[in-house]
């Protein structure tokens, strides 16, 4: 039998295939970081914005959590913390490792550490009162 390959193919298939197989699993690694970035970002804005919520009705605005304002009041930093430690295991593969809080009179922060990278995921929401935004607007249509 006279083979045109003589075994280079095989060889090369032998060596070929795992580097594919590797470029296949490192894609699909870096679909999943990118998938828990995107969700820790998400959750960082949604904690802000019900952090920027806590005024316990002053300014007739804001809200108790769980009606516990009595009994054991929950700070905005509190509860932002107990959700950032609760969520550390909603995220399989990169879970976040650090979150902090901060706030201060027009805006609230959240950050968070993800596993894997050094950068954080950070988000800013502006603290806004409704019943203020539109009494404001109500005003300046009656200066017109």
């Amino acid at each position: 039998m006279d083979k045109k390959w003589k075994g280079y193919f095989t060889i090369e298939a032998a060596l070929i295939m795992p580097l594919i197989l590797f470029l296949y699993v490192i894609i699909i690694l870096t679909a999943l970081f990118l998938y828990c970035r995107c969700a820790i970002s998400q959750d960082n804005f949604l904690l802000g914005m019900r952090a920027a919520g806590f005024s316990y009705g002053e300014d007739n605005y804001g809200e108790i959590i769980y009606g516990e304002y009595e009994n054991n009041p929950w700070t905005p930093d509190s509860y932002v913390q107990e959700r950032l430690i609760r969520r550390r295991t909603s995220y399989p593969f990169f879970p976040t490792q650090t979150g902090a809080y901060k706030q201060d009179s027009e805006s609230v922060w959240v950050e968070t550490g993800q596993k894997g990278t050094k950068v954080l995921t950070v988000k800013n929401v502006q603290k806004l009162n409704p019943v203020r935004v539109i009494r404001e607007g109500r005003a300046s249509e009656c200066l017109k």
